[in-house]
């Protein structure tokens, strides 16, 4: 079983709403797999590659992959979700 991890919806643009993503773990960014919206569907398909970039930085912050103020670093060079 894939790991998996509860990230901020990166279409949400109140960042209210969450995603499953399902991942392979790779260091320091891991491969996602999946993105499952509330509804039950995989979002990776409308995703860009800046929003998968979104939940890849998200989950390695979290597992201690990158330190929070590096992610603040790459975030700036993503562009905002659509």
């Amino acid at each position: 079983m894939m790991p998996a991890h509860y990230c901020i919806d990166p279409l949400d643009p109140y960042a209210e709403q969450e995603v499953l993503v399902t991942y392979e773990d790779h260091r320091p960014l891991v491969a996602i797999k999946s993105a499952v919206d509330k509804e039950g569907f995989d979002i990776i398909p409308d995703l860009s590659d800046e929003c998968v970039r979104i939940l890849q930085l998200e989950i390695a912050v979290y597992h201690g992959y990158l330190e929070p103020y590096a992610w603040a670093q790459h975030a700036v060079d993503v562009i905002a979700a659509p």
